[in-house]
């Protein structure tokens, strides 16, 4: 039987390694392991349906126009000037 320390590390690899497989549908050992704890860990499917509405709400928010002057000013913020 597995203990609850076994667990947190398993749902450390988890949440670790889930973005890197998040669209993929792969078939490697990694990820049939990944999938059979995500269909025994309520936390970590919690996680990644969480993670997955987040994307398709970035995904759907529409990208704001500003100025060109504006534009300017946010790259000299970020001090990513061109």
């Amino acid at each position: 039987m597995k203990t609850k320390r076994d667990l947190a590390v398993r749902c450390e690899e988890v949440t670790k390694h889930v973005c890197e497989h998040l669209d993929e549908q792969m078939d490697s050992p990694r990820c049939r392991q990944l999938r059979k704890h995500l269909q025994e860990c309520p936390d970590c499917t919690a996680y990644l349906d969480g993670l997955k509405k987040t994307i398709k709400l970035y995904r759907n928010i529409s990208t704001p126009r500003v100025s060109q002057s504006v534009h300017k000013k946010l790259l000299a913020a970020l001090k990513l000037d061109p």
